[in-house]
């Protein structure tokens, strides 16, 4: 087993270890924030769109700018199974890192001497889950991270019991580390946190979260849990919640069932993503307190209705997704006049219809209807679209699109894949000016005629795949040629037969 003591000198002799001495005016790298896609990949995994939006998922820090010959220290992934107390004497370290290690024993004093420490990463080490908090005497320390904890001590425990009081932190990580119960109260504990993240545990009562974080928390994520209720008034300052894959199955205001989650006094709420619930419900009312809702994410759920006017207050949405649901319609998201980007992939609609959007979404950019089952598609049902540029109908049943479908939109890209077009004249692209890719893979369309490329745009791509151009025109030149090729051979033979000797 290695004991580090305290003494400076000592943890010199491992050639592992990185020190970094940063210069004047040089920070430590703050939260590097994760991007965060909601919408459809393509057959290698990739997100296909050009447009994503963000979510704070931790996890490169960047804190304030260090004082003058701050360090970094990193013992990542070396072997230490225990750190004692004193571990470094020295108020020069603002960063310290001893990930991926196997620590099961830690000093709460281990840091005490460390008076300047602001991040501190513990992750992927065998630390006592009851003592995970049990660290004293760092003030000034603002991000911890003790994601991917394995504790297998006996009896095993998946409660947070012991804490000391970190009154300077901002970002707590606790991800993936078995926890399913809390008696710490983080309003005490943590009086000035903003950033909670608790995914992939095993909490099943939100109440252990909710009734003891402190009024400065902004952003929550408890992604990969088991809750399956949030009740009124505790969202009242948050700004993020991220809830996916949890067992909530209705969204309400007030009347609400028991495996619900309630908006009321959402207020300050920006980002919501209930992704892989068990959502067959929204309260028409739910969303009343949400006028600042800018991303809402209820994608992977079972919605198959989303009652006329349900978003009359979300006028801050800019994206939002409904993906791999059951709607057999488009809903009404006619009061989100900010809205770029609309996902409805992976549903039941089986019509667009004239009207469908209306001339309030002026600002849509990016729609995704593909996978649902879409036959009909009428003359102006994107005629209100004048912004939009990234159009997915991807595998749905369509054999044609309707004469200048297209006329008053600007189309870069439109995706065809996994239809039932057998021509291209029976897409009608000549009116999308500034379409420059188009995707017709897997349409049964084995052969294409030259003349239906003719009438496109110079600069237009056409991306398919085991399809083979036919050209009658250039065949029937061909034969022309070589009927007066035999007929110059036949004049020549006559030459020399009439001029031999």
């Amino acid at each position: 087993m290695m004991v580090l003591g305290y003494k400076f000198t000592i943890f010199l002799v491992f050639t592992t270890v990185y020190v970094a001495k940063t210069q004047d005016n040089h920070g430590i790298s703050l939260y590097d924030f994760k991007t965060h896609t909601l919408f459809p990949k393509d057959d290698e995994g990739n997100t296909r769109l050009p447009y994503t939006y963000t979510s704070t998922v931790p996890p490169i820090f960047r804190g304030p700018v260090c004082p003058r010959h701050s360090h970094i220290f990193s013992f990542s992934n070396v072997g230490l199974q225990k750190i004692g107390r004193d571990f470094i004497n020295s108020n020069d370290i603002i960063n310290l890192r001893l990930d991926d290690n196997n620590i099961s024993d830690i000093s709460p004093f281990a840091f005490r001497n460390m008076r300047n420490l602001q991040y501190l990463d513990l992750s992927g080490n065998k630390i006592p889950k009851e003592k995970l908090l049990s660290l004293t005497g760092n003030e000034k320390l603002e991000v911890l991270i003790i994601d991917n904890n394995r504790d297998s001590h006996n009896p095993v425990t998946n409660t947070l019991i012991e804490y000391e009081v970190f009154s300077n932190l901002k970002y707590l990580h606790l991800c993936n580390s078995q926890l399913g119960n809390f008696q710490v109260p983080f309003q005490l504990a943590t009086p000035i946190l903003t950033h909670l993240y608790l995914n992939n545990n095993s909490i099943s009562s939100s109440d252990v979260v909710f009734e003891n974080i402190p009024a400065t928390l902004t952003h929550l994520h408890l992604k990969k849990n088991l809750i399956d209720r949030v009740k009124q008034g505790k969202l009242r300052n948050l700004r993020e919640l991220i809830m996916d894959d949890n067992a909530i199955t209705q969204v309400c205001f007030e009347d609400c069932e028991d495996k619900s989650i309630s908006l009321k006094d959402a207020v300050l709420l920006q980002n919501l993503s209930l992704a892989n619930n068990l959502i067959s419900e929204i309260s028409p009312d739910a969303f009343s307190d949400t006028r600042h809702l800018s991303i809402l994410d209820l994608s992977g759920n079972k919605i198959t209705d989303v009652p006329k006017n349900t978003f009359n207050n979300t006028i801050s949405i800019t994206a939002l997704s409904l993906a791999n649901n059951t709607l057999a319609t488009v809903p009404d998201v006619c009061p989100m006049f900010r809205l770029r980007t609309l996902d409805l992939s992976e549903n039941r609609i089986s019509a667009i219809l004239s009207g469908t959007f209306c001339p309030y979404l002026s600002s849509l950019e990016y729609l995704y209807l593909s996978n649902n089952a879409i036959t009909t598609i009428q003359f102006r049902a994107f005629h209100n679209l004048q912004k939009l540029k990234y159009l997915d109908l991807s595998g749905n049943r369509l054999r044609e699109l309707p004469m200048n479908w297209g006329y008053t939109l600007f189309i870069q890209e439109l995706h065809l894949e996994r239809n039932n077009f057998t021509e291209l004249d029976n897409i009608s692209l000549i009116n999308l000016k500034e379409l420059t890719n188009v995707y017709l893979d897997e349409n049964p369309m084995p052969i294409l005629r030259a003349e239906s490329f003719r009438s496109l745009p110079g600069h237009l791509r056409v991306h398919l795949k085991n399809m083979r151009v036919e050209d009658k025109c250039a065949q029937c030149q061909c034969d022309n040629d070589e009927e007066e090729g035999d007929n110059e051979d036949d004049n020549h033979n006559n030459y020399n037969d009439d001029n031999s000797i």
